[in-house]
């Protein structure tokens, strides 16, 4: 965690690189967007492949647990950014 200096430094340094590169700070920020999705993705696909599997050998505990990993990640990607937390752009 970043304490109230360093988030200032921060907020600088970003402000400076808007007004000298703006390119660059989009490319930036756009990465990073794509980075903060792809907990919620693996979360969702670690909760899907749960639910096969626990339908597959009719493990309910394992069905049940899949679908609360499943239901966890969609709140994370639905709270982090709306709907678009599972764009694949």
């Amino acid at each position: 965690m970043l304490n109230e200096r360093e988030r200032r430094v921060l907020a600088r340094i970003e402000q400076h690189l808007m007004t000298s590169d703006p390119d660059f700070a989009r490319l930036f920020h756009t990465a990073a967007r794509r980075q903060a999705g792809t907990t919620p993705r693996a979360l969702l696909a670690v909760g899907l492949a749960l639910i096969v599997l626990g339908a597959t050998v009719t493990a309910v505990p394992v069905a049940v647990f899949g679908m609360l990993i499943s239901m966890v990640a969609l709140v994370a990607a639905f709270q982090r950014n709306g709907l678009a937390g599972f764009s694949t752009a």
